[in-house]
């Protein structure tokens, strides 16, 4: 396990435990039992039946294995990273190594200054015994002090109770809301004076956020505060829309892509005539794929990367929404005769399975856009049970698929239709969503996994509100 994934990993825990008391139980626990064994220590400390020898023996030993419990509650719970790769093995070893000189300790009367034993130092060291037991085992298994190469016991106990805390969790008592408040904000201030989001691709980036802004119901007049060098200015929705109206007008040719394609959709959905100047080119669209077969376009799919989404994406996707837009009937049937064979031969070929890489062929993340894009049309696929099992055999332990934020978005809104809000699946998912979003309110640093993350948000959120 990477360094990256193991933060990912205690940042869904972090959230997970702030569904319940468990987290501040655990940390009254955690502060009760410190504090009583540092008592213990002063004792000792002070007590004139302790030998010289037992003191440099036992105290200095007990106060490191102190701090490094107090920096592993630290690092694990607020995520400031303290230790490095293979710091946990050392430090188990030494609370174990610890537990064993205390034993000694209390078999071996030459480390005190009279020849017996009290009643009164019995006790303590039973209890000293007692408490440092505890705070071992909670330091190897409660807490994911994992060494990062390899999935511990510390991890999956940990997922196993969150999992059996979700169960009692409705959906819509995960923080949707918040995340999602959060992420539009996040891509409000990102706008430019000019009208355009996004850096890598800012007129796909701009498309794809008008959509998104769509799909929550705002209008072309919304208006909110960027950040300027000149202080906060006003601007409107309108303002992207007209930006990306002009480039594609003033445009001598427009390029047969995913991307080109997507502009024209997203500003169809505020103005459908801009859909008009291309009905040939959709019409010759319809042409070129008459002739295509279902091996042709998978090897289009297969080409599929989940970090270079936008480029190489198959057209057909977008233009299943394109033509549904303008009402191409035969275009959209031909679409989803292809999806659904094309998902055929998926499931029959073993890809059910699918590689959990970003790059591995026919991937989770392009079956769900296939399944996506049926429902989408309203062509409901009739495999859906094969791909609720494949993804549910995929799903990794902290919520997500292939540890991806973008194919996680895709195959939660592939998965809601016909599910219900007590899907433990969602509910882990969901979870996952809102753990790994940034303090700025982006997923990934871009615009485009953000879009994603907020798009399965809202339709979680959706789905939530059927429980009322």
């Amino acid at each position: 396990m990477t360094q990256e994934t193991h933060k990912v990993y205690t940042r869904v825990l972090k959230f997970g435990l702030k569904l319940g008391l468990k987290r501040l139980i655990e940390t009254i626990a955690f502060g009760i039992t410190i504090f009583a064994i540092t008592l213990i220590y002063f004792y000792f400390i002070m007590s004139s039946e302790l030998s010289p020898i037992g003191k440099y023996i036992f105290f200095p030993l007990g106060v490191f294995t102190e701090i490094v419990l107090i920096l592993s509650y630290l690092e694990n719970h607020y995520q400031i990273n303290v230790f490095g790769e293979n710091a946990n093995k050392l430090f188990s070893g030494i609370s174990i190594i610890a537990l064993l000189i205390i034993i000694l300790y209390s078999t071996i009367p030459g480390l005190y200054e009279i020849s017996e034993i009290s009643y009164g130092n019995v006790s303590l060291i039973v209890l000293f015994f007692l408490l440092t037991t505890i705070e071992t085992g909670y330091f190897i298994f409660s807490i994911p002090r994992a060494n990062l190469s390899e999935m511990t016991f510390g991890l999956e106990h940990q997922f196993k109770t969150l999992e059996k805390n979700l169960q009692n969790k409705k959906l819509k008592e995960l923080p949707l809301e918040k995340a999602i408040t959060k992420g539009i904000q996040a891509l409000k201030i990102r706008i430019t004076e000019e009208g355009l989001w996004g850096e890598i691709d800012s007129l796909y980036e701009t498309a794809i956020v008008l959509d998104l802004f769509h799909s929550f119901g705002y209008k072309e007049d919304m208006e909110w505060n960027i950040p300027t060098a000149e202080g906060k200015k006003p601007i409107k929705l309108i303002k992207a829309i007209d930006t990306l109206k002009t480039i594609i007008e003033t445009s001598e040719t427009l390029e047969l892509s995913y991307e080109q394609y997507k502009i024209i959709h997203s500003l169809s959905l505020y103005d459908t005539s801009v859909l008009f100047p291309y009905k040939q080119q959709i019409d010759d669209f319809y042409e070129t794929i008459t002739e295509e077969t279902e091996w042709d376009f998978i090897t289009k799919l297969n080409r599929f990367t989940a970090y270079l989404r936008s480029k190489t994406t198959p057209l057909h996707l977008i233009m299943c929404y394109v033509g549904d837009e303008i009402g191409n009937i035969k275009l959209l049937d031909k679409l989803a005769n292809m999806f659904a064979s094309s998902i055929e031969i998926v499931i029959k070929r073993g890809y059910a399975r699918f590689s959990t890489s970003q790059t591995g062929k026919t991937p989770i993340e392009m079956f769900s856009r296939l399944m996506l894009a049926l429902y989408d049309i309203r062509r409901p696929p009739l495999k859906r049970i094969q791909f609720v099992q494949a993804v549910s055999g995929q799903q990794f332990i902290e919520g997500s698929w292939a540890g991806n934020i973008g194919t996680t978005g895709y195959v939660i809104k592939a998965l809601i239709p016909g599910e219900n809000p007590d899907s433990i699946i969602l509910k882990k998912a969901a979870l996952y969503l809102t753990a790994v979003q940034d303090k700025q309110g982006l997923w990934g640093a871009n615009i485009e996994e953000t879009v994603i993350a907020l798009n399965a948000l809202k339709s979680l959120k959706d789905l939530a509100e059927q429980e009322e």
